[in-house]
């Protein structure tokens, strides 16, 4: 007798979970059209889809009709019907719709009493709304056992606030926000800010220009959807990884001074920097890094001496990894592959500055600035030159050879006072602006500036008018017309790293395209007499 007891409580317990329901509330809002004389429905799958079965009725005066029914629990499809038969259905719009497989149906998940939102009869969200209907792909993830959730501006930034419903092998959540709200967002594998994703930075507001960090966006005016894969800004894709060496010769900074180390720093190690080696002391340093994503592989070097940390010059280089490969030797700071260049002999460089076409008056004191000053750490405070309106400042036995520097018109440490080097006679620094450039002669050399502009001041004036580049854009070649007299000519990619030179020349001289690769060139000329010009020459 006990055992049928037992047996007839357990049925009892069985029947009473299977039948477990929740009682949903459907709304409608009919807006400025008139209701069906056959009346308002709803019908789905948790009615098998009767279109006049479930009726709705009317909240007070207004444009919304409701009902509440018990419903199962788990995923709930439906549509409203402004009638009771098939023809009367609202046609739901795509951004909040199931979407799969073309399935144009209203959808929700359903674990306990809900109330849904009192959207528009056909319409994506309630009057003066928007929807954003969030569709996030955790398939290359193992789903934390607190799930998926969203956080963001919509609902507090509470990263366990809003769960993500798992229907039909993707999680979703559809936020109903203000129609002229911007939304920002993450989506988290669990439920607390430990839990959260890493955004790439092509999906991130700060690579739109919107002040947002690395959140997600939507500030769209209509009703849409985002949908993405969980940390990647579109679909799932599994990403070949493979093994990659980068080596860096600094065997040209080593010539003229002490290297004590040399590190590499990029998205892989958070552009903390990690250590190189150069076991055979050769001044090429090397590291090495397993299972790299295929696609680009961004990073800078950086040499230490002396508790200084010295960055590459211009913008991030990059390799494309599509196989486990060893990158070609690059010289330090340069974008095209190669060893370095022997370094010229040490001599003397003197730099000028003339402020006498300037619309201000100068400061106090004029700053000569470079790499080889740390730039505004030692900036090298000139002194006015025999000329009027103009400063001079040598720096003796300088032995690199080739220097990117800028003037500052006063406090270096100031940014404002950092002369604006045009683009056409500057190479990029890497932070949005461009520095001055020269490549030495192995002699003693003497650059000489308007402040801001590209124009060179010539001892003889317009002792350089004749010289030209032609033709320009070259392909296989190009000469290099210089006229009477003798000159020194070196040509240098926008890094700064000599391609081609020439000594003692006069006349017409042929520049060979030789290993040139497609861009943009400078050209750098310099006479006897000390006068210098720069020319842009254009490879195709």
């Amino acid at each position: 007798m006990k055992k049928f007891y037992a047996l007839a409580v357990a049925l009892f317990l069985g029947v009473t979970a299977f039948a477990q329901t929740h009682s949903v509330t459907f709304q409608v809002d009919l807006g400025s059209t008139s209701a069906n004389s056959n009346g308002v429905h709803v019908a789905g799958s948790f009615q098998s889809w009767s279109p006049s079965t479930t009726g709705l009725t009317q909240v007070g005066t207004s444009s919304i009709y409701s009902t509440t029914v018990s419903v199962s629990p788990g995923q709930l499809e439906y549509k409203f019907l402004n009638g009771n038969a098939w023809g009367d259905d609202e046609s739901v719009p795509t951004a909040v719709n199931v979407g799969t497989n073309g399935n144009g149906n209203r959808w929700a998940v359903i674990s306990s009493d809900t109330t849904l939102p009192a959207v528009m009869f056909a319409g994506a969200a309630p009057a003066g709304q928007k929807a954003i209907q969030f569709k996030v792909d955790y398939a290359l993830q193992t789903i934390s056992a607190d799930s998926a959730h969203v956080a963001g501006n919509f609902q507090g930034w509470d990263p366990a606030k809003t769960q993500m419903v798992n229907f039909d092998g993707v999680y979703r959540y559809i936020a109903y926000v203000g129609k002229t709200d911007s939304t920002y967002f993450k989506f988290l594998n669990g439920n607390s800010w430990s839990d959260v994703e890493s955004v790439p930075s092509t999906c991130q507001a700060s690579t739109a220009g919107i002040s947002q960090g690395d959140n997600r966006f939507y500030t769209d005016t209509v009703s849409g959807m985002y949908e993405v894969c969980y940390n990647m800004c579109g679909p799932c894709m599994v990403v070949s990884t493979y093994d990659i060496t980068v080596n860096v010769d600094v065997s040209s900074i080593a010539a003229c001074g002490t290297v004590d180390s040399v590190t590499l720093a990029g998205p892989i190690n958070g552009w903390g920097g990690e250590l190189m080696t150069d076991p055979d002391g050769d001044g090429v340093y090397s590291i090495s890094y397993t299972d790299v994503d295929s696609g680009d592989f961004q990073f800078k070097a950086r040499f230490h001496e002396n508790g200084n940390t010295n960055w590459e010059g211009g913008g991030n280089k990059i390799v494309t990894v599509s196989s486990d490969s060893t990158v070609a030797t690059r010289c330090f700071g340069n974008d095209t592959y190669g060893p370095c260049a022997a370094v010229p002999a040490t001599a003397d460089v003197t730099f000028i500055v003339d402020f006498t076409q300037a619309a201000f008056t100068p400061a106090d004191t004029i700053y000569l600035m470079g790499a080889f000053t740390q730039w505004d750490a030692n900036a090298v405070p000139m002194v006015p030159h025999s000329v009027a309106g103009q400063y001079i400042a040598t720096e003796v036995n300088f032995c690199p050879g080739t220097m990117e520097y800028r003037f500052s018109n006063g406090d270096p440490s100031n940014s404002s006072n950092h002369e604006p080097v045009p683009m056409d006679c500057g190479v990029d620094n890497g932070v949005g602006g461009y520095n001055r450039f020269f490549a030495r002669s192995g002699s003693a050399d003497t650059v000489q500036h308007i402040f801001g502009q590209c124009s060179f001041i010539s001892v003889e004036e317009d002792a350089l008018i004749g010289v030209s580049v032609r033709p320009n854009p070259m392909n296989e070649n190009a000469t290099i017309a210089l006229g009477a007299g003798r000159y020194s000519v070196r040509v240098f990619d926008i890094t700064g790293r000599v391609v081609a030179g020439f000594d003692n020349v006069q006349g017409d001289i042929t520049l060979e395209r030789n290993n040139m690769v497609s861009g943009m060139y400078y050209v750098n000329i310099a006479n006897a007499k000390g006068a210098t010009k720069t020319l842009k020459i254009i490879v195709e």
